[in-house]
């Protein structure tokens, strides 16, 4: 993989935070024309809905979208409620973005924006960075390269498939650590590695990285030792950096 040619296609990031509450349109103003103020925009549209009038505010849920085009791409944010005493939850997403760079600061600005407005003692119990990829490959050929450095498979057993291997995908999950020494330590991944579909020629990645507060959260089975809380403290950038640079460096050193 020739990490030198990887071309980000979208970032995802989310946080999972509480305690949950209803908030009303008029609050949800206020979140608009912060995060306007944060990013220096005049352009963010902004939708505010709720599932049913009938429903008690206590218990019902919300949905804000802030949405602005940004070249090719768009730039999203959602703040939503499910009810029934589940997390709030704050997702960021930005398609084709200029450079990893400036989607960081993005949505730094915009989480920044977001808990400005939920005063009090928010606390985040989950955060999750989706990253989206293509990438070139030595052979110029994405099946070769997966056929013949990830999967090994001997053309005896592609034969047997019935006919010939136009398309390959492998999926990659590894649970993340229940002690971690750090914040950013030891998160659960989810890797896609497949066949770039619109060019053939190359690959295309797709990275879930995700941070949970309680170790039970990852191990289920392990069940939840109070004693080793995760803090969820860091600012989006931390964590798509460390999401980033384990796809670009550490992660896959699938050859070259």
């Amino acid at each position: 993989m020739l990490t030198n040619t990887l071309r980000t296609r979208g970032v995802v990031f989310a946080y999972l935070f509480g305690p949950p509450r209803f908030v009303q349109r008029e609050e949800a103003s206020t979140v608009h024309g912060k995060i306007c103020d944060r990013l220096g925009y005049d352009d963010i549209s902004f939708q505010y809905s709720t599932p049913s009038p009938d429903t008690k505010p206590s218990s019902k849920g919300f949905l804000m979208r802030f949405e602005r085009r940004e070249g090719r791409g768009t730039f999203q944010a959602l703040v939503d409620y499910e009810g029934a005493s589940k997390p709030m939850r704050l997702l960021m997403s930005q398609d084709w973005p200029p450079a990893v760079e400036h989607t960081k600061e993005l949505f730094d600005l915009t989480a920044a924006a977001v808990f400005e407005v939920f005063e009090g003692n928010c606390q985040r119990v989950h955060a999750e960075v989706r990253l989206k990829a293509q990438c070139d490959v030595s052979e110029a050929d994405g099946l070769s390269f997966l056929k013949e450095r990830i999967l090994k498979l001997p053309p005896e057993q592609l034969q047997e498939l019935g006919g010939a291997l136009v398309f390959a995908s492998v999926r990659f999950e590894v649970a993340g650590s229940a002690s971690p020494q750090d914040a950013l330590e030891g998160p659960k991944r989810d890797l896609t590695i497949e066949v770039l579909r619109e060019d053939p020629r190359g690959i295309y990645l797709e990275l879930v990285s995700q941070w949970f507060q309680l170790p039970g959260s990852m191990q289920p089975e392990a069940g939840i030792d109070i004693t080793r809380i995760r803090p969820i403290g860091q600012e989006p950038s931390a964590y798509i950096e460390e999401a980033h640079t384990f796809l670009t460096k550490s992660g896959l050193k699938l050859g070259g």
